[in-house]
């Protein structure tokens, strides 16, 4: 059975002087680029990305709608773990029918995203492991390829798996760890955070907590153009 979830369709120094004394106005455009990284309770970085089948994303494609970004490497054995349990499987179909409950059809619709920032591999390698990896899995969901890593290092992903949750108005209401099952012990019974993270949110509460410490792999960018560079670890 193939499990679906149904995609409906950011230098200058300015140097003040006085009469009285010099002053050195503050680098406001250095301090803006150092703080555009992803913050709950802030919009979410935008994006314009291609899945594995050349089709093109945008954030802005799934305004009025719930978005997941689970941050992903089908090489890394933490990432291959949850999703070869079925953990991912089952995340995919309860976020599937959570928004086609019949008992609440106002319920906005939960669009989940693999993104791939790895690039220790040739891109041509990354983008054929992941795309057989997520078909053999049969779990339809797309793989976005963010191989020169500006859109990781935007949302300040970490780890494979890390996971961020964008409410309907395009906001960051939660990022980090899939759930507390680190060794991937409950297997696909384990509660993840994203449900109930998902769940608090349509419900109207407040998101808590709103980040967990993200486990896993360190995500492996690609740095000044060099393949086989390491990302910045998380806890494993």
């Amino acid at each position: 059975m193939i499990t679906s979830l149904i995609l409906t369709p950011t230098l200058s120094v300015i140097f003040a002087f006085t009469a009285a004394q010099p002053t050195i106005a503050p680098n406001t455009e250095t301090q803006e680029k150092e703080k555009k990284v992803a913050e709950v309770g802030e919009e979410a970085p935008s994006f314009e990305l291609k899945d594995q089948h050349g089709n093109t994303h945008t954030l802005s494609d799934y305004k009025g709608k719930i978005v997941v970004l689970e941050w992903f490497n089908d090489k890394c054995p933490v990432c291959k773990n949850v999703w070869d349990s079925g953990l991912i499987s089952k995340l995919v179909t309860d976020l599937k029918n959570l928004c086609q409950n019949p008992d609440a059809p106002t319920l906005p619709s939960v669009v989940y995203l693999a993104i791939n920032s790895s690039a220790n591999r040739p891109v041509e390698e990354v983008l054929k492991s992941g795309a057989e990896f997520i078909e053999e899995a049969k779990v339809e969901i797309p793989m976005l390829m963010d191989y020169e890593g500006n859109v990781g290092k935007a949302y300040d992903a970490r780890t494979t798996p890390h996971m961020f949750i964008i409410d309907t108005e395009g906001t960051l209401v939660y990022q980090g760890a899939l759930s507390d099952d680190r060794r991937s012990k409950e297997g696909k019974d384990a509660d993840t955070h994203v449900l109930r993270a998902i769940n608090q949110l349509i419900k109207g509460e407040e998101i808590s907590p709103n980040y967990v410490q993200p486990w896993g792999c360190s995500v492996k960018y690609n740095q000044d153009g060099k393949i086989g560079r390491r990302g910045r670890r998380g806890s494993r």
